[in-house]
């Protein structure tokens, strides 16, 4: 019989938050949560096997370059005044979003996670008779 793992020591774990759910499907990140992890105006939300998920986005670093790049855009495709502010506001979220996931993805390249899906496609039909 193998040994039990060593027990996580109490000061390591969270106590478990209940949070509701408002009707617009928006929740609340508790005060000592927000602050303990240093959310800002972004999160990030992934689906896991084990649950959702959500961990803070710093675009600090990024937030000047992007938000360059997406008002030349924006001005390029016509947009000045307030169209172009409301504009802004509205895709914004989704820029960030296609940036993140697009260093998301070339990180993994880099790393080897990643294959060609025509090889992935000859080994999942070589593996079931496809």
């Amino acid at each position: 019989m193998s040994p039990l793992p060593a027990p996580i020591p109490t000061e390591e774990l969270s106590d478990p938050k209940r949070i509701k759910i408002s009707s617009k499907r928006q929740i609340t990140i508790p005060a000592s949560t927000y602050e303990k992890y240093g959310f800002a105006e972004y999160a990030y939300l992934e689906e896991t096997e084990e649950g959702l998920f959500i961990s803070p986005i710093d675009l600090t670093s990024e937030d000047e370059e992007l938000t360059e790049q997406l008002l030349l855009y924006l001005i390029e495709k016509g947009y000045d005044g307030q169209d172009l502010v409301d504009k802004y506001k509205e895709i914004k979220p989704k820029f960030h979003s296609y940036h993140s996931a697009l260093k998301r993805a070339e990180e993994d390249i880099a790393a080897g996670r990643v294959r060609p899906a025509r090889e992935v496609q000859k080994e999942l039909r070589a593996e079931y008779g496809l």
